[in-house]
């Protein structure tokens, strides 16, 4: 993961505007270690920055997203979460209980999905991934909640 000198310096070496709100977000999001909303993202800039606009927030996730720093997650819900990552092509295991969201490296996925795109003739600029289930504390958590109710 990168952290926020980092990221404020691909923007810098990209030719991006490095605007003192657009620095602030990064240095609010880079740290963080679970999956978020923008929504999320906003309020916490309301509680800390005073003058960001909420159109800021949603367009430097936009972008932060577009340079590969952010993964924009699509959840059953209709709505997106976002996870800071490395900036390699994967995919997430999500839990449909506690949230929590962890990468996974499928590179045997990646060839069957560009064959299958190849045979349908389709130019396959990216794709996303995301398997939805129980992590292991939560199955664990459900199993023994079951238990007792038995």
């Amino acid at each position: 993961m990168a952290d926020a000198t980092q990221i404020i310096g691909q923007l810098a070496r990209d030719g991006h505007r490095l605007t003192t709100p657009r620095q602030a977000i990064i240095k609010m999001v880079a740290p963080r270690q679970d999956h978020f909303s923008a929504q999320e993202v906003w309020d916490d800039v309301r509680t800390n920055y005073s003058g960001i606009g909420r159109a800021t927030v949603f367009r430097t996730l936009d972008l932060l997203t577009e340079l590969g720093v952010l993964n924009r997650i699509h959840t059953g819900d209709g709505c997106h979460r976002y996870t800071v990552c490395d900036t390699r092509h994967h995919h997430h295991l999500m839990c449909v209980e506690c949230g929590t969201v962890l990468s996974l490296d499928a590179a045997g996925i990646e060839s069957k999905i560009r064959e299958m795109a190849a045979e349908a003739g389709f130019d396959l600029l990216t794709h996303h991934l995301e398997l939805v289930g129980r992590c292991a504390e939560c199955r664990a958590r459900h199993t023994a909640d079951s238990a007792v109710v038995a």
